[in-house]
């Protein structure tokens, strides 16, 4: 039997975008879905990565062929389609809950309908969709792609236009749609959120000859004049004139889409710029084209902008609580460094840096985090934040407390696009690779003698990874490796052990060079392997290269940190990794790769333990 939805995501050298997209569809619950990757032949290391999903049993089909543009890929994915609704979650976007898709069957499994529509939203922007009809190819009204279902045959039937110069052709698709009687009503709750990347409609001038090209061809009533005056009033409510005349006059087709994208443009921000004559006069003119249907009309989008203000009045009092809760901690921080004195170590330890990564929903506490680390008794040589571009732009997006650390060591580097938690050490030309290098979590607030124990073991050990808090890795009768959840937690051993994995939540330490070349900094190696698990890449690259690790003594307990950010369960990658046992297929993975490298690997674990006995 046929999965219920098919979800489709496209992308073309986007492969760590599509990381987190495909978290998002993994966690949907209870949701009887296939999942369907094209992507367009990229050589970035997505098909490294769609091949792990594939082998992990998550990706059901991909292709990895040349395509013409983002449309000519989506109606590529709908001959691979099976399920009997289509959503299309492109590369970045996510789902804005874990129960979307249940949601949305549903409101869908009756058979009634053919498809349904949820809002979007971008940023502080809601999408609130409020208008179901063909004047969908006039203006988006609001709508998000990435939160419509529609059965497959009615999309095979009704493909995207592929011409190079389209970038409304999933609004003119939903238009023609509606006007072809499709049964698609609107469920006003946000089911999806854009990705910060910038798509196709991005390129304003592009845009507008798609749009242009639309109207007057759609509408046999408009002229390229006309078109223009459509276009920069959605966008800056500019030609007023223009509009009242095509609203007053001509073809009726026209005054009843304009009057709809008139009224839906009145609720955007851009109005601000029109006085309060030029609503009433647009409002009344929208009256008398829409007659009879303007009360059912006005009280719709009237009642979806009170539950979209509702909504955004949520939000707000969501940020309000935790910027309340992040004012309480950073008053229970003060006065625990108040009290305390952080000597500086008296041992001279070599020089050291430390490396990590964030991302905005953590960024707001991140200078809890530095602060403990520059507070450290053995001061690194340097800080060195790793932020991508596509989540946080520059600089000014950065918190004024955070920022003001870079007098202290802390250096930041804006990269292109987000590699996630493999940021921390695969940009080797930021930091010295020939240097220890720590690296760090960050939504721990890390204890002041943190880097010392592991400096000082470094000293003893000085080719070991050492680490404040290790896991113990066990083995069956056979050799295999025991499930991930059997295995020791915050474990250690007397000397340096092949068995101890460290977590980068602890703070680990990497001897000189270990990131200078090779495999561990190989992102489609990476994303072949473990996308999600750099603690357990890194493990299997020091048993690579013959290197074990050594746990100090606060890996027994809970003494390897003082306690965590407020903002600590944002973007965990615990649910994908623990529940949907992510951690073993990323480990057997791993190991994979290490015995086809080095089939003997695990005689380094049984000659160890042989010496022990």
């Amino acid at each position: 039997m046929s999965a219920f939805f098919t979800i489709v995501t496209v992308s073309y050298k986007h492969a760590w975008s599509l990381t987190k997209t495909a978290r998002s569809v993994f966690r949907q619950r209870d949701a009887d879905f296939e999942y369907v990757i094209v992507d367009g032949d990229s050589a970035d290391g997505t098909y490294e990565l769609t091949e792990f999903w594939k082998q992990a049993g998550l990706v059901d089909r991909s292709t990895h062929d040349p395509d013409t543009g983002v449309y000519d890929a989506m109606n590529n994915a709908l001959d691979l389609a099976q399920g009997q609704y289509v959503c299309f979650m492109n590369s970045g976007d996510v789902f804005a809950a874990d129960d979307v898709l249940a949601r949305a069957k549903a409101f869908l499994e009756n058979g009634q309908h053919d498809g349904c529509m949820g809002w979007g939203q971008l940023g502080d922007n809601v999408w609130a969709s409020w208008q179901t009809g063909e004047g969908f190819k006039m203006a988006s009204l609001g709508f998000c792609h990435q939160a419509l279902f529609v059965r497959t045959d009615l999309l095979r039937a009704n493909r995207f236009d592929t011409r190079k110069h389209k970038t409304d052709s999933d609004t003119l698709q939903l238009g023609r749609f509606y006007e072809n009687g499709a049964d698609i009503p609107i469920v006003p709750e946000v089911w999806a959120i854009r990705g910060a990347e910038p798509g196709i409609s991005a390129n304003l001038e592009k845009t507008r000859t798609s749009i242009l090209d639309t109207l007057t061809s759609e509408y046999s009533g408009l002229n390229s004049e006309a078109g223009s005056a459509i276009i920069e009033f959605r966008r800056k409510c500019t030609h007023v004139s223009e509009i009242l005349d095509l609203l007053r006059g001509g073809d009726e087709t026209v005054r009843t889409h304009l009057a709809y994208t008139v009224l839906d443009t009145l609720f955007q921000k851009q109005s601000a710029t029109l006085s309060a004559e030029q609503v009433r006069t647009l409002r009344a003119a929208c009256k008398s084209v829409l007659g009879t249907d303007w009360e059912d009309a006005e009280n719709r989008l009237l009642d979806a902008q009170i539950k979209r203000t509702g909504l955004i009045a949520e939000q707000r009092r969501s940020k309000a609580d935790l910027k309340a809760e992040i004012k309480t901690f950073a008053e229970q921080e003060d006065t625990r460094m108040a009290r305390i004195e952080v000597p500086a170590s008296r041992e001279v330890y070599p020089a050291y840096q430390i490396g990590l990564t964030s991302f905005p929903a953590r960024i707001s506490t991140l200078h809890f985090v530095i602060r403990s680390l520059i507070k450290q008794s053995a001061k690194p040589d340097s800080i060195h934040l790793f932020l991508g571009r596509d989540e946080i732009p520059n600089a000014n997006w950065l918190p004024s407390q955070l920022r003001a650390f870079e007098a202290s060591g802390l250096k930041l580097h804006f990269l292109d696009a987000t590699r996630h938690q493999y940021d921390k050490f695969t940009h080797t030309e930021h930091f010295d690779a020939q240097m220890p290098y720590v690296i760090v979590d960050d939504d721990v607030i890390y204890q002041p003698y943190s880097m010392e124990r592991l400096l000082s073991a470094h000293g003893k050990y000085p080719n070991t990874v050492i680490g404040n808090r290790c896991h113990m890795m066990q083995f069956g009768a056979d050799g295999s490796i025991a499930p991930y959840g059997d295995w020791t937690r915050e474990a250690r051993t007397p000397e340096p052990s092949f068995n101890l994995v460290p977590t980068g939540a602890g703070g680990v330490l990497y001897p000189p060079g270990f990131f200078a070349d090779g495999p561990v900094i190989d992102t489609a190696e990476i994303l072949r392997h473990a996308p999600y698990a750099d603690d357990m890449w890194l493990k299997f690259n020091a048993l690579d290269k013959g290197i074990p690790t050594f746990a100090t003594e606060l890996s027994s307990g809970s003494e390897w940190y003082h306690r965590y950010t407020p903002t600590m369960r944002a973007g965990t990658l615990m649910a994908e990794n623990v529940e949907l046992g992510l951690n073993d297929i990323q480990i057997g993975q791993c190991a994979a790769w290490l015995t086809e490298r080095q089939p003997n690997w695990r005689d380094l674990i049984k000659d160890q333990e042989m010496e022990r006995v």
